[in-house]
């Protein structure tokens, strides 16, 4: 597979990933404007949102997941080919999509 659509594939991923994280969080803030960032259960990410904020935390923390994805697949496609490993990754992500989405849906009220 071509590394532009590897690269494009990986940031549609993340950004999905990190636009629902940062708007679970900007509705957890609504009520908990001093804690809201203790709903966060990646400590990286909480790292990156404690110091940068919510909005540049969340494009930092995307380059770094970026990154460590990409050298991720680039070890693992050695080992297990790429399409298994892109399979591996379609699911993880998927999951975590799935979570946060149920989280915003949970957090606004709406289930």
């Amino acid at each position: 597979m071509k590394i532009a659509v590897l690269l494009l594939i990986f940031a549609i991923l993340i950004f999905a990933d990190k636009a629902l994280t940062a708007a679970n969080l900007s509705i957890i803030k609504d009520s908990n404007p001093n804690t809201y960032l203790e709903a966060e259960r990646n400590p990286a990410a909480k790292w990156f949102f404690v110091q940068f904020g919510l909005f540049w935390g969340s494009v930092l923390f995307w380059a770094v997941t970026m990154c460590s994805l990409s050298f991720m697949y680039y070890l693992f496609q050695g080992v297990f080919g790429g399409p298994k490993t892109l399979w591996f990754i379609f699911i993880v992500y998927g999951l975590v999509i799935f979570n946060n989405l149920y989280y915003l849906l949970q957090n606004a009220k709406i289930i």
